[in-house]
């Protein structure tokens, strides 16, 4: 029995490597393609890992000089920064309402909001636009900011409430005792406390609004106003979808910022993450 157990580690390391590689493999192929001339993304078989002497910079170089790659780039910085605060704040109020006080329709509203987070946010599409149009917020970057701000509250919710909920309660009524408020308890314990669920939920709320496309390139019309995904996709259909060097060129400076936001925050990532699903599961 235990000689037959034993081939079971190896097995399991196998496929995870098997698994670990195929999803490896394209973004190295991304990369490297981005280095290379065009028409070496056409060579037949794929080089993954082309010659020293194939690799160049002039990708990069169109796409920083002869595209507005960097306003494309600080308008999506704005529309995640300004979204994911606006969500982390909201949410870890709204969060901190429903784990510490119990009121009339608690059960309710904390259900409609996981009820939220099953329904995906473009099959509102029509209703949302309509929305935005009776606002005047089409071709406005606040028209995506607060509708980004609203799709990512309840999720930001859920796990910051799970967050809380491990929070001893002790603590807000030594709290009380000494003449503090609802406020203080907020502002001086929970935030504190919970910021690395806040922090782990301020990742996920900055890649959705980095990473959206469908809403971004429903609302923003002007060329000053786009966002990198909308700007990449309309970069790709200019370049009669051919342009494979200058595209893959353009996303991996696009995916810069999020690598470092994660080396940054990733302390914070791991042990909300993993707190807040403990708490929600018990």
């Amino acid at each position: 029995m235990k000689k037959s157990l034993r081939g079971v580690p190896i097995l399991r390391y196998l496929l995870l490597t098997i698994g670990a590689i195929i999803m490896v493999i394209p973004m190295i192929y991304m990369v490297t393609s981005s280095f290379r001339p065009n028409k070496m993304t056409f060579t037949y078989p794929p080089q993954i890992f082309p010659d020293f002497s194939q690799l160049s910079l002039a990708n990069y170089q169109y796409v920083l000089i002869r595209q507005d790659f960097f306003k494309y780039l600080l308008n999506t910085l704005f529309v995640a920064v300004v979204s994911s605060a606006m969500a982390a704040l909201f949410s870890s109020m709204l969060g901190y309402c429903i784990s510490r006080f119990r009121f009339k329709g608690r059960n309710l509203l904390y259900g409609t909001i996981i009820t939220i987070m099953l329904i995906p946010g473009l099959t509102m599409l029509v209703p949302q636009f309509e929305l935005a149009v009776a606002l005047k917020f089409v071709d406005n970057l606040w028209g995506v900011i607060l509708f980004y701000t609203a799709w990512i509250i309840p999720f930001s919710t859920f796990l910051i409430k799970g967050y809380i909920d491990n929070i001893p309660t002790e603590l807000d009524e030594a709290i009380y005792m000494d003449g503090g408020t609802m406020f203080t308890i907020f502002g001086r314990i929970m935030l504190p406390m919970a910021a690395p669920s806040i922090a782990a939920v301020s990742i996920f709320n900055f890649l959705f609004p980095f990473e959206e496309l469908g809403w971004s390139q429903t609302i923003l019309k002007s060329d000053e106003l786009r966002t990198l995904p909308v700007a990449i996709t309309q970069f790709f259909q200019a370049h009669n979808r051919t342009d494979w060097g200058y595209v893959f060129a353009m996303t991996c400076l696009a995916i810069v910022p999020v690598v470092i936001l994660y080396v940054l925050l990733q302390r914070y990532f791991i042990s909300g993450l993993s707190s807040g699903a403990m708490n929600v599961s018990r």
